[in-house]
């Protein structure tokens, strides 16, 4: 779908005003030199050359031979050698060197001669060879230094080494023949006929394969007298012989990449050009369109193999055409005819530019020619453009308008014929791109094209453009600006530089052109016209980029410059309000580089094309971005995020895809494979914008079919905008009545933003209309409540399956809802009720209906719903049966208790009747229902203190003592309460209850006593003392009670309070010294830990990790799999995790631990082993549980010496506050030390699995503890 345009042309004169024989050009790729051999009046070669850097391009004459050369047939510039080689006919082999040119000697240099002449002379792709034909018919190979390597004759007998040889597959008699019939098979070819064309110029000629490994020989065989090809390897050993082939000619090449050697057969009824592969059998061709007298001249590949040009001689003037191959058809790209009717006496594609070509004319001017492969389609972003695209073959241009078709190439919708091969198309801006003119070499010829692609072309009229310079150049960039307008750009030979044209015509007149022009400094690359903003821009091969004004006169202004010159350019809006928006100029190059003005976009683009909302792209990397038009020129640019599989920039694409075009009314995108096949695809870009712009006008209708072709989450319809949703909903069903199209909508619809988490969107088009989490989490049941309403107001029984799916699809469905619209509707109309119900068992289980029918106690609807699920008799009629025989309230307690509605269940058996009160008790029991038996029977009174007693027996067994006496007491179950709170330790209750029972003094004590043993078992010690000294008047006991629970002062002061100053002697000062005793033991204890543990964790920090040491290669690692998991890091597995990449992979497949596995790991990490990867976490999670311990005493040595120094332990005290002191700054000063992140990470370890494991653990948080400031010491001591 990609034409040649040409893009720039220059021209300078090389001398002579009037040159008849063939010239021969090459150039130096490093200095852009060209070179030009020209043969004089006399027979001399005169080579020529001119290089850009001059400011006169004019060429100037470098050496002159001398006497008769008889024709040259090889000029190549040889860049190792830094020399011009030139062969001639009559044998001599001269250089031109360079060097020698410049030092002002003698540049040329005989380095040999052929007495008997030479035919042809080819040097290798890599120019280290070079062959030769003698007049001799000898092939002659010789290295750079024109050493010989090799001769031999070239025509023999033997085939090659290659030669194809039949062992009876695939013979003629068992080919099939089409219409030829069976008598084809039979028909034998006599080759001895074949003969050589009379157009054959009767000389040899040689090519090399690209890649420098074969050339090609193909000469007249004497004994044939046919033309021959014969193939040969570098070192010159034949291998393969061409089959015989009928009039076949003596232009020759071989495609660089490799596969195909072409020339050409001239038969009486055609002249073809054909295809030969390397083994010498015939391989496709194409025939040529000359009608008229015609001789091919050469045919030559380009660089990059893409395009063919066939110099040829047609009605006795000589032109060059340009043929391209895709999808196995020959185009016509272009046909080179230089204006005046002047002859092309020379033609070369540059040595490495691929679509550079040099031309030299009979008047004596050099042309350079640069073309670019490019789209021909209109530039209008309307949504009424038809999307034509352009190929131009020939005299015809194939069009396609893909918006409405897409049609495979070589085929198209329509053909539209000019009088001549076209070189040009272009489109006239009208919004709908129907109109076009197609560039002959004489004239503008203009076509109407049908808008949908059915019919034909009609010619609206046609221009011949005027010849503005002295010397005629050839016309390109033509633009169509409106209805009599067009600009163009031509070359000036004379000024060196470039013209812009402006010109006015009236299109029913062929001559009404008149011009008006401007020249511009510099050269034009490139020039594109926005149809729609009415923008025409030029840019300079420096990459600067003018606006061009046309209305009155031509003028121009400068925009920017890009960063290097982009042969293909468009021009943007780019903003997402009027008040911001900017033109953006977009260019790509050559090279991959996609610039927004002089801002780089991508670096690996490979095609562009501009929609009114998107710039799409193409990479190198087979995607397709999207960024959108409607954002601030500061944002347009590609995200730095990964792309996940919602972005909307971003899509896979087949390798080589490069666009066509982006249809601007539909969201289609169409994409050319390398092959030549077309894809249409729809970007989520363009369909998602499509639907942002539907659902803006409130064009529901649309936005669901879109959403519903391209399987797009339907939640958007009401996303984008919810209240606008809510407030159209009427209109959204108007817009969608269909009934199935309504339950897929609501069938999709969940409780989720899609504009928050699939379809975000950065422009414009944004949505700014989000819910809160409260309305998100009530979505789904809103819209189907609204729905619902409507649908209900339009037509009941019409929408019937989209009401039951509302019901159904709330959150939780409400089947039961529509159960009872079921059975309503049953009662009118049994089949619409049977067909709705068919409909809502298809949304959801048939069990779940035939529960919920059943618990609504509806024995029709469920016998309904049973048969429309195709139940089981046997399963549900039993069950219903006898249910059928039951009381009412006791029919519906079996079926809730059938569907494990246990509570309410209870409740029927309530209103069944006291009759049952212990079925009741027991159900109640089996299910825990005591608090809704409560309620039930909290107005009876006898029934109640039934429940409660079996609630707290409940409660008692639960363990939950103290609630049970509660509820004993409630049921005056004072015994069970008593015992109750006894086992719960609820002391104050318990003696409350006693004496409210009457209890003897005797049975207090005793019950004190059990009391007291229970609250010192809990360590309640200060409760227990006062049940001693309130209960049992033990003061002996309360105060032992006191001292175990550490209560130094209320122990003293309990004493002597009761007179019993014994006791201090007896019971407080011993313990006081026992609790001292202790507290310092506890002290030297957590000292000793402290230290040990801190010591270790600074061993562990501070060890570097051995380097790895490179064992050899160990043959037990053959047996790894019998490695444990729990291989330590020091263990013979660790020497080899970072030498073997082996063992890293078995160590990757058992990285997925079993349940087992992890809790024995848990065990490993909770104990802390020393030398695991978990000591060091253990450590400090060791240490953090010290410091909390620390804050504990704190309180505990304070009331200690604050009870010990009244007794004049004083020293003891002293000492204890003194050590615990120093403890803390020992700890205060640690912290920073102590907690800090875990290190481990960074040493070896035994697996895999434990260094996934320490990287979780070097990434674990670590709390600082804070020691508290309590005020526990004693000012004097």
């Amino acid at each position: 779908m990609r034409s040649l345009q040409l893009v720039g042309h220059t021209s300078s004169r090389i001398g002579s005003n009037n040159v008849q024989a063939p010239s021969f050009i090459t150039n130096d790729p490093e200095s852009k030199t060209i070179y030009i051999a020209l043969e004089d009046e006399v027979g001399g070669v005169r080579i020529m050359a001119s290089t850009p850097d001059q400011e006169d391009a004019s060429f100037v004459q470098l050496a002159l031979t001398e006497g008769p050369s008889g024709g040259i047939i090889s000029f190549t510039y040889l860049s190792d050698l830094q020399a011009i080689c030139l062969g001639t006919r009559n044998g001599d082999i001269i250089l031109f060197h360079k060097e020698r040119f410049d030092a002002g000697d003698d540049p040329l240099e005989i380095v040999g001669s052929v007495d008997t002449g030479l035919e042809a002379m080819t040097w290798s792709p890599d120019q280290d060879l070079v062959i030769l034909i003698t007049g001799e018919k000898n092939v002659l190979e010789m290295t750079q230094d024109f050493d010989t390597i090799t001769e031999f004759p070239l025509h023999v007998g033997d085939q090659g080494q290659g030669v194809q040889h039949s062992v009876g597959w695939g013979k003629k008699e068992t080919q099939f023949h089409g219409s030829e019939g069976k008598q084809a098979a039979l028909r034998k070819v006599d080759t001895s006929k074949f003969g050589s064309s009379i157009d054959d110029d009767k000389h040899a000629r040689v090519a090399w394969r690209g890649d420098g490994s074969f050339f090609v020989c193909s000469d007249i065989d004497p004994r044939k007298d046919a033309r021959v090809l014969r193939i040969h390897n570098r070192e010159g050993v034949l291998q393969n012989t061409s089959e015989p082939v009928d009039q076949l000619e003596h232009v020759l090449d071989w495609k660089p990449s490799g596969n195909l050697i072409v020339s050409s057969q001239r038969l009486p009824h055609r002249h073809d050009i054909v295809f030969v592969e390397r083994n010498g059998l015939r391989h496709g061709e194409f025939t040529l369109r000359e009608s008229g007298e015609h001789r091919l001249i050469e045919v030559s590949w380009n660089a990059d193999s893409t395009v063919l040009a066939i110099w040829l001689e047609t009605n006795n003037q000589k032109s060059v055409q340009l043929w391209t191959m895709n999808n196995y058809h020959w185009y016509m790209k272009q046909h080179i005819v230089l204006p005046q009717k002047e002859d092309i006496i020379g033609f070369s594609w540059d040595v490495e530019l691929p679509l550079h070509a040099h031309i030299v004319s009979s008047d004596g001017i050099y042309h350079s020619f640069d073309f670019i492969w490019n789209v021909l389609t209109s530039t209008s972003t309307d949504h009424e453009n038809s999307g034509y695209v352009a190929v131009i073959d020939g005299d015809n241009a194939l069009m396609t308008p893909f918006n409405y078709q897409n049609v495979p190439p070589p085929m198209c919708s329509l053909k539209v014929n000019a009088s001549q091969n076209i070189q040009q198309v272009t489109f006239h801006p009208c919004p709908n791109g129907s109109r076009m003119a197609a560039v002959t070499n004489e004239k503008l010829e203009f076509f109407d094209l049908p808008v949908n692609g059915h019919g034909n072309a009609k010619s609206s009229g046609s221009l011949v453009l005027p010849c503005l310079t002295d010397i005629a150049s050839l016309p390109r960039h033509i633009t169509l600006l409106n209805d009599n307008q067009l600009f163009y750009v031509t070359y000036d030979t004379i000024g060196q530089c470039d013209i812009l044209c402006l010109i006015d015509y009236q299109q029913t007149d062929e001559n009404s052109a008149s011009s008006t022009t401007t020249p511009f400094e510099g050269k034009v690359g490139q020039v594109y016209y926005n149809a729609t903003t009415k923008d025409l821009v030029i840019e300079g091969i420096d990459g600067s980029v003018w606006d061009v004004q046309f209305d009155d006169s031509l003028s121009m202004t400068p925009i920017l410059e890009l960063p290097s010159f982009c042969p293909w350019i468009a021009t943007a809006l780019v903003g997402s309000t009027k008040e911001t928006v900017q033109r953006v100029i977009i260019g790509l190059t050559e090279r991959s580089k996609l610039y927004a003005n002089d801002r780089l976009l991508s670096s690996e683009a490979t095609s562009f094309f501009l929609r009114h909302d998107w710039l799409v792209f193409t990479t190198t990397s087979h995607t397709a971005r999207f960024l959108p038009l409607d954002i601030e020129l500061d944002d347009f640019k590609l995200s730095d995020d990964v792309p996940d599989a919602n972005d909307e920039s971003h899509r896979r694409v087949e390798r080589g895809s490069k666009i066509v075009l982006a249809t601007q009314s539909k969201s289609n995108l169409i994409l050319q494979m390398p092959r030549g096949n077309l894809e249409t695809i729809s970007p989520r870009a363009f369909v998602l914008a499509s639907i942002r712009e539907d659902l803006k006008s409130l064009n529901y209708r649309s936005a669901f079919i879109t959403c519903r072709r391209n399987r797009i989450d339907l939640n958007i319809l009401f996303d984008e905008n919810p209240q606008q949703f809510f407030d159209n909903i009427q209109l959204f069903i108007t817009q969608v009545p269909e009934v199935d199209y309504l339950n897929l909508f609501l069938s999709n619809l969940r409780n989720e933003d899609v504009t928050k988490t699939m379809y975000q969107h950065r422009g414009a088009l944004a949505t700014t209309h989000s819910l809160d989490s409260t309305s998100l989490g009530n979505k789904v049941n809103n819209i189907c409540d609204a729905v619902r309403t409507v649908l209900t107001e339009a037509d009941r029984d019409q929408y019937i399956q989209s009401i039951l799916s509302t019901y159904v699809r709330s959150s939780p469905p409400d089947l039961e809802s529509a159960l009872s619209l079921l059975a309503e509707i049953r009662e009118s109309n049994l089949t619409k009720a049977e067909e709705a119900l068919k409909y809502t068992i298809f949304l959801c289980k048939a069990d779940s209906l035939y529960d919920i029918a059943l618990g609504m106690y509806n024995f029709s609807l469920v016998l309904m719903v049973a048969q429309q699920a195709q139940m089981d008799p046997r399963e549900y009629l039993p069950f219903l049966q006898e249910l059928q025989n039951l009381d009412k309230y006791y029919q519906r307690f079996k079926i809730d208790d059938h569907l494990k509605r246990h509570d309410k269940a209870l409740r029927n058996l309530v209103l069944a009747g006291d009759d049952r009160f212990d079925e009741l008790i027991a159900y109640m029991q089996k299910h825990t229902l005591y608090l809704t038996a409560l309620e039930e029977y909290a107005n009876k009174p006898q029934q109640k203190k039934v429940v409660l007693d079996a609630y707290g027996d409940y409660l008692d067994q639960t363990e939950a003592y103290e609630e049970a006496g509660i509820v004993f007491t409630m049921a005056n179950s004072l015994q069970k309460a008593l015992h109750s709170y006894r086992l719960a330790g609820s002391w104050r209750e318990a003696f409350s209850l006693a004496k409210q029972m009457s209890f003897s003094i005797d049975d207090i004590q005793a019950l004190a006593y059990q009391i007291i043993g229970y609250l010192k078992e809990k360590r309640r010690f200060q409760e227990a003392a006062t049940v001693a000294n309130d209960y049992i008047k033990d003061i002996e006991e309360a105060v032992d009670c006191l001292l175990k629970g550490s209560l130094w002062q209320e122990a003293s002061r309990l004493s002597y309070t009761y007179d019993r100053s014994d006791l201090i002697e007896t019971h407080v000062k011993p313990a006081l010294i026992e609790g001292y005793t202790q507290l310092d033991e506890d002290l030297e204890e957590l000292t000793a830990q402290f230290n040990k543990q801190t010591e270790r964790l600074k061993e562990l920090r501070e060890k570097k990790p051995e380097p790895t040491q490179v064992l050899p290669n160990d043959d037990t690692l053959d047996n790894i799999d019998m490695f444990s998991d729990t291989t330590s890091m020091f263990s013979q597995f660790t020497r080899y995790t970072q030498a073997s990449s082996r063992v890293s992979t078995v160590s990757s497949r058992s990285s997925r631990k079993s349940s087992r596995q992890r809790k024995r790991d848990e065990r490993k990490r909770a104990k802390g082993k020393k030398g695991t990867i978990y000591e060091e976490e253990y450590l400090v999670n060791s240490l953090k549980k010290l410091y909390e311990r620390a804050n504990q005493l704190q309180t505990d040595i304070g009331n200690l010496i604050r009870a010990m120094v009244p007794f004049g332990y004083v020293e003891e005290a002293t000492t204890s506050q003194i050590k615990f002191e120093a403890f803390l700054k020992h700890l205060q000063d640690a912290i920073d030390v102590i907690f800090v992140p875990l290190q481990l990470a960074n040493v070896q370890f035994g697996s895999i699995e434990e260094y996934e494991e320490a990287q979780k653990i070097s990434s674990t948080q670590i709390e600082k503890p804070v020691l508290s400031t309590v005020k526990w010491k004693l000012q004097i001591l």
